[in-house]
């Protein structure tokens, strides 16, 4: 590792524990990582870097064991049954943390664009693709004005509800591998709208992830569009009363 790579790394894990103080207080960090609260009080406040080896500890930690904890906290049932992921989506710090998860999972797909669906799945996937240093295509539910070539696909989500999701068509290349990011699946059906779009464009899909997903859902999808490549999520949630579609 570059002395340039060793640095950003180590600046990278005070970033993470920045985060984790926002979860837990600094007895409990100390309890999980094994450190005393001072010198990570030290570290939180940036007064002092970790050393390499402590930072690839807390990276570690914090994926295996507390990651998912995090997400699941953030996200509520509201009264009518439907998952809230508001929290989540809006916490910077979290994003980043589980974009950086995304790069390690993804990386060696090379990947040149991120794909994701208006309006919640943008905050995830700009900082996905911060990660991998290329460009957001973003599909959206009504043309823009200026933009005259679009790719257009039809989604059904039920009988009495039919939209339309465009593309701009410079938005993705032929040829360029696309890793579709969204922050919730449910039955599929818009990811399955997203990659859709990416085939018209003659891209090629890499992988697809989320944050949230229902149970049983990302199963039946890889069945459904038979890519070969991975489907993942952060967190499966139960089923509740609310109907989904999306």
């Amino acid at each position: 590792m570059s002395r340039v790579a060793d640095v950003k790394s180590r600046i990278s894990s005070v970033e993470l524990l920045s985060t984790l103080k926002k979860n837990y207080s600094y007895k409990e960090l100390s309890a999980i990582l094994g450190l005393s609260a001072p010198i990570l009080s030290r570290y939180v406040r940036g007064h002092v870097l970790p050393s390499a080896a402590r930072s690839e500890k807390f990276v570690a930690v914090f994926r295996e064991k507390l990651l998912r904890k995090i997400v699941a906290d953030q996200i509520k049932v509201t009264q009518d049954g439907s998952y809230d992921l508001s929290r989540a989506v809006i916490d910077v710090g979290l994003l980043r943390q589980i974009a950086k998860v995304v790069y390690s999972e993804f990386g060696p797909s090379q990947v040149h664009r991120i794909l994701t669906m208006e309006v919640d799945g943008i905050p995830l996937a700009v900082e996905v693709a911060d990660e991998f240093n290329v460009n957001v295509a973003i599909a959206k539910s009504e043309r823009e004005q200026g933009i005259e070539d679009f790719y257009e696909q039809r989604v059904v989500y039920s009988p009495d509800s039919v939209k339309y999701l465009y593309l701009s068509k410079s938005a993705i290349k032929k040829g360029d591998h696309v890793l579709i990011v969204d922050d919730f699946i449910h039955s599929g059906i818009t990811i399955d709208a997203l990659v859709k779009l990416a085939e018209k464009a003659k891209a090629r899909i890499v992988g697809i992830f989320t944050i949230a997903s229902m149970d049983q859902s990302l199963p039946k999808l890889k069945e459904r569009l038979n890519l070969n490549c991975p489907v993942e999520s952060l967190v499966s949630l139960p089923q509740t009363q609310r109907h989904y579609n999306f």
